[in-house]
């Protein structure tokens, strides 16, 4: 009896059957009886119409089954990914809306699921790299109460313990930069950006900074300005990615040079080193969240906010590397006052204090 119910949409495709075939039935008899005159057609029209509605009932009917059962397999298939469970696919047995629909639906599913395994992966991930530095703070912590070192001892505690509250502040706020992107509560504003002025400041922010990495940061821009569309905010904190990037993953006493040049109808940004280099396998995945290319070479988090940012802003981030050169590139639409072609200027290269 349970494959004899009926649906209330296979109810209404019955019902549909079911009037066609009835209306059929009376404009022909009234075509015949009424209209031609021909009464001796009279019962023959009635068998005939007898026979039409079984018909039509009994198509209707199947349709409606057949109908009523891919929706529910949808229905079920919703009702389990409302609860968690992102593993079973509806089979594709028509071609009709209905196949098109269940295709649909199972590419929704496959992205929902890739979703939901990256947000697990995200949450362990960002889990794990909250974890090592707070570890690492009780761990110091307790060391002080419990024991008793030395002044040299406590300083070094207290330096190692100033890293570790840095490392945190960088991570939770990389951790919100995410969030808010994923959330879209990042607005990019578009504005005229000089690429060299910007340039310019930043590498004077991290000028004490170099100094105690011991390397040398210098700054390149021609003698004309260098003018992209973008947000000067997210262009800074990229350049500052970039940076920091570069500072942290270079040997002491290297150069750091930040480029600002115009090419090809568009303007770029690149920041480049003089470190070993990164491998070629590994700089396919070197945006993405959390990896990594060292053990302790930061959360991973930085160049990943810094690609989506560019995006944004209708840009895009490049790296070119080889053993002994590293070179990130921020390219970026130009604005419109580039066009109007300055006089050219021999490029200046500066030290950046």
């Amino acid at each position: 009896m349970k494959y004899l119910r009926m649906t209330q949409l296979g109810g209404r495709i019955t019902r549909i059957s079911l009037g066609v075939g009835v209306t059929s039935a009376a404009v022909i008899y009234l075509w015949v009886v009424v209209v031609e005159g021909n009464s001796s057609a009279d019962h023959g029209i009635l068998i005939a119409g007898l026979f039409g509605l079984v018909f039509a009932f009994a198509i209707g009917y199947y349709n409606a089954q057949v109908v009523g059962r891919r929706i529910n397999r949808i229905e079920e298939a919703a009702r389990r990914i409302a609860d968690g469970d992102f593993g079973s696919r509806i089979p594709v047995d028509s071609l009709g809306q209905l196949g098109r629909l269940a295709r649909t639906f199972n590419e929704m599913q496959r992205r929902l699921a890739e979703l939901d395994g990256a947000r697990k992966q995200f949450i362990a991930n960002a889990s794990h790299e909250l974890r090592t530095p707070i570890f690492s703070l009780g761990g110091f912590v307790e060391l002080l109460e419990e024991e008793d070192p030395s002044p040299e001892e406590r300083e070094e505690f207290i330096r190692t313990m100033r890293e570790q509250i840095v490392r945190l502040t960088k991570l939770t706020t990389d951790l919100l930069d995410l969030s808010q992107l994923d959330a879209g509560a990042i607005v990019v504003r578009t504005d005229s950006v000089d690429l060299g002025e910007l340039a310019r400041d930043v590498a004077r922010e991290f000028g004490p900074r170099a100094d105690l990495h011991g390397s040398r940061l210098e700054l390149r821009r021609p003698g004309h300005p260098v003018i992209a569309s973008a947000d000067p905010e997210r262009v800074r904190q990229i350049t500052r990615i970039l940076l920091d990037n570069a500072l942290t993953h270079t040997p002491e006493g290297t150069k750091v040079t930040v480029t600002a040049n115009s090419v090809n109808r568009r303007v770029e940004l690149t920041v480049s080193d003089e470190g070993p280099g990164i491998p070629q396998r590994v700089q396919g995945r070197i945006f993405e969240r959390f990896y990594t290319a060292e053990s302790g070479g930061g959360s991973g988090l930085g160049l990943a906010i810094a690609r989506e940012l560019a995006q944004r802003m209708r840009g895009r981030i490049s790296i070119t590397s080889n053993k002994r050169f590293t070179a990130f590139t921020l390219d970026l639409p130009p604005a419109e006052i580039q066009a109007l072609s300055p006089k050219p200027v021999s490029p200046k290269t500066e030290a950046a204090a």
